[in-house]
């Protein structure tokens, strides 16, 4: 069954598979939350330090809280058969029901990489 972006966007939310930066770069997989209106995509910081996810930088990002620095954590995920590699801001999604949003850069890679299979 062929999938476009607007089935997951459509549904919400998927499955995903982030690779540990480990000496075995386990894979962990999550349940990540589609937001269109995300430029980036976002991690649970403490889930992201526990995975051992590279730091590469920090951003600052506007959110309805106000402007705040984020760690910027750079993974491999999996989303459906397909690797990416990305970078996430690190923020307190502990209490949310994923600790992962999928924001428009990566819907964006996921577009092109799909449009190129046809």
């Amino acid at each position: 069954m062929d999938r476009r972006v607007t089935d997951w966007i459509t549904q919400g939310v998927s499955r995903v598979f982030v690779f540990a930066n480990n000496y075995h770069g386990w894979a962990i997989g999550l349940r990540a939350k589609i937001d269109t209106g995300a430029d980036r995509c976002s991690i649970d910081i403490g889930l992201a330090e526990a995975m051992g996810l590279e730091e590469v930088s920090e951003v600052k990002v506007r959110s309805a809280n106000g402007v705040v620095r984020r760690p910027v954590y750079s993974a491999i995920i999996k989303f459906e058969r397909n690797k990416y590699e990305v970078t996430m801001t690190g923020s307190d999604r502990n209490n949310l029901e994923c600790p992962m949003l999928i924001g428009r850069d990566l819907l964006k890679e996921i577009n092109t990489n799909l449009s190129s299979e046809e």
